[in-house]
C-alpha cells in the first residue's frame, strides 16, 4: 500500500479513489526522513545543540559572566587610504579600531570637557551588572577619600542594562581625586575579580592595574626571605651566639624580581581598551640583592621581623656597651637573632605567615566605605543594609504562595511541625550568639597576647634610639605597629 500513490477505501464493498491522497503520504515520509537524519545531530548551532551531553561538537554553553545580548554582525569598513600616519586603523588613546568614513576618532579626553577636570577615567569595568548599580558602588569606594561631585557608569551600545567598560568619577577637589588614584581598586569574585585601571583626566597620572598580582608576588619573596635568614641564622654558630647586625641583615640573602619588558607594539586588545589580565604569570624574573620586597610591604625589616608569627623565629637585640669617651645615651648596636625551632616548625610558621600576608593584602583592598566618617542614622544604616542583604519574607507570608492542594497550610500538624521548627532555629540563633561572643572574647585576648609581644619587641628599638636604621619610614609601616609605639 505504500507503495502506491492511491489509497484505496473499502466501503459498503464498494472501492473508492481519494484525489488527494498522493500528497498526503509523501509529506509524512519527508517528515520521517527529516527527523531520522543525522545532520540534525551534526548541526553545531547553539539553536539545535545537544545541551545534556557536554563534550560534544553540539554542546555549547556560556561562559560565566558572558552577556546574553547578541547584534547582528557588520561588515567592517576596509579604508582606500595607503598612509598608515595620517590614517591609522587602530587608535593609540582606545585601542579600538578607527572608522574614518562614519565618525571621528576619539582623544580619551570627552569626560574632561564634559565633567571636569578632577576626573578620574576607569577602565575594565565588569559586566552583568547595570550601570546604576556599578555608579552607587563606586560612589561607595570613592568616597572613602573626599566628596564625590559625580560618578557616571557607561552603558553599552547595544545593551543599555549591562556596562561598556567604562566609568568616570568626578571629585570637588584635586587632592581628593589624586588620594584616590595611588589606591587600588579590584572588584570581589562577584564581580569577575576585575582590577580597574584609572587615569587621572587633568594630569593624565595612571594607577598600576597589576598592584595585587605584584603584592602577592612581594608576599611570596618575603616568606623565602624569612626562611633563608633562619637557616641563615641557625647554621652559623657565630651568628646564632652574637646575632646579624639589622644594617647589614640583607647580606648573603637573595630574592627575585620583576622584569619589566617594553610594552608591544601590535594594537591593544580587551574590552574598553584595556588588554586581558593574565596575572604574572610567566612573567620574567631575575635573582637580586634582598631587601626591595620587605621595604615594599612592611616598610622596614624591623616591622618585619616584630609582626606575628615571624617574631616566633626571630627576636631583636641591642648588644655592645658605650665605649670610654662616649656619652651613655648614644645608640647600640641592634642584632637579630634566631629562635630555637626545628625544620618543621619553621614550615609551619611560615604557613602561618602566608595566610596573615593574605589577609592583610584583603584588608588593604577592603576598606569600609564608612571607615573614619561620622555613623549614619538608625533608619539609614537599616535601608542601606536591606539593599545589600535583602531579608527573607517571613515563614507566615511564604506559605500563602504555596499550593492548598499539596500543602495544608491550616493542618494542626503542619502547624506545629513549624512551631517546633521555629523553636529549634530560635535555639541555634541563641547558640550561634554565644560562640560568637566568646570568639570575639579569644581573637581579643590573642590580639593582647600578640601586641604584648610586639612592645617587648619594639622596646629595644626605641630605648637604644635605633629607629634611623634601614630607613624607617613610617608611612609604609603596618598600622598594627603604628598603634603599638
Amino acid at each position: 500500500v505504500v507503495g502506491f500513490t492511491k489509497v484505496a477505501l473499502v466501503a459498503l464493498g464498494d472501492v473508492q479513489w481519494c484525489p488527494w491522497a498522493h500528497c498526503v503520504l509523501p509529506m509524512a515520509m519527508r517528515r520521517t526522513c527529516v527527523a531520522l537524519s543525522p545532520k540534525l545531530r551534526m548541526n553545531s548551532h547553539p539553536k539545535n545543540a545537544v545541551r545534556w551531553k557536554p563534550g560534544t561538537p553540539g554542546f555549547w554553553k556560556p561562559h560565566y559572566g558572558a552577556s546574553k545580548f547578541k547584534w547582528q554582525f557588520t561588515l567592517p569598513y576596509v579604508r582606500e587610504v595607503d598612509s598608515l600616519i595620517h590614517y591609522p586603523e587602530v587608535s593609540r588613546i582606545t585601542g579600538k579600531p578607527i572608522d574614518w568614513y562614519h565618525d571621528e576618532p576619539e582623544d580619551g579626553y570627552e569626560g574632561l570637557r564634559m565633567l571636569g577636570e578632577n576626573t578620574l577615567e576607569l577602565r575594565g569595568m565588569p559586566m552583568g551588572r547595570t550601570p546604576e548599580y556599578m555608579q552607587e558602588r563606586l560612589r561607595r569606594f570613592f568616597s572613602k577619600f573626599g566628596p564625590v561631585k559625580q560618578c557616571r557608569a557607561e552603558p553599552h551600545s547595544r545593551d543599555p542594562y549591562q556596562c561598556d567598560g567604562r566609568a568616570w568619577v568626578t571629585f570637588r577637589d584635586k587632592h581628593a581625586a589624586l588620594k584616590a588614584l595611588r589606591a587600588p581598586l579590584k572588584f570581589p569574585a562577584s564581580l569577575h575579580d576585575k582590577v580597574i585601571s584609572m587615569r587621572h583626566l587633568d594630569t593624565d597620572k595612571r594607577n598600576d592595574p597589576d598592584y595585587f598580582e605584584k603584592s602577592k608576588f612581594w608576599n611570596a619573596q618575603v616568606l623565602s626571605l624569612a626562611r633563608q635568614l633562619h637557616i641563615q641564622l641557625s647554621s652559623e654558630v657565630e651568628l646564632r651566639e652574637n646575632g646579624k647586625p639589622v644594617a647589614l641583615i640583607s647580606n648573603g640573602l637573595m630574592e627575585h624580581e620583576l622584569v619589566i619588558l617594553p610594552k608591544p607594539t601590535e594594537p591593544v586588545r580587551g574590552r574598553g581598551g584595556v588588554p586581558p589580565s593574565r596575572g604574572l604569570a610567566g612573567s620574567p624574573t631575575r635573582l637580586v640583592p634582598a631587601g626591595a620586597a620587605v621595604l615594599r610591604r612592611f616598610g622596614s625589616w624591623e616591622a618585619l621581623l616584630t609582626e606575628a608569627p615571624f617574631d616566633e623565629l626571630f627576636v631583636l637585640e641591642a648588644r655592645g656597651a658605650a665605649s670610654e669617651g662616649t656619652s651613655e645615651g648614644e645608640a647600640t648596636t641592634l642584632v637579630v637573632l634566631p629562635r630555637l625551632a626545628s625544620a618543621m616548625h619553621r614550615t609551619r610558621i611560615l604557613r602561618r605567615g602566608q595566610a596573615v600576608l593574605a589577609s592583610r593584602l584583603q584588608a588593604e583592598l577592603s576598606v569600609w566605605w564608612r571607615e573614619g566618617k561620622v555613623a549614619l542614622p538608625e533608619y539609614v544604616q537599616r535601608r542601606i543594609d536591606w539593599q545589600d542583604h535583602k531579608p527573607k519574607l517571613p515563614f507566615e507570608l511564604q506559605i500563602m504562595s504555596r499550593s492548598k492542594d499539596r500543602v495544608r497550610i491550616f493542618d494542626e500538624k503542619f502547624l506545629y511541625r513549624r512551631q517546633l521548627v521555629r523553636a529549634r532555629n530560635d535555639k541555634r540563633k541563641e547558640r550561634r550568639g554565644e560562640w560568637a561572643e566568646e570568639r570575639k572574647k579569644m581573637q581579643d585576648e590573642k590580639l593582647e597576647s600578640q601586641k604584648r609581644r610586639r612592645d617587648k619587641a619594639v622596646a629595644a628599638l626605641d630605648s637604644q634610639k635605633c629607629s634611623g636604621l634601614m630607613g624607617r619610614s613610617p608611612g609604609l609601616v603596618s598600622s598594627s605597629l603604628q598603634r603599638a609605639r
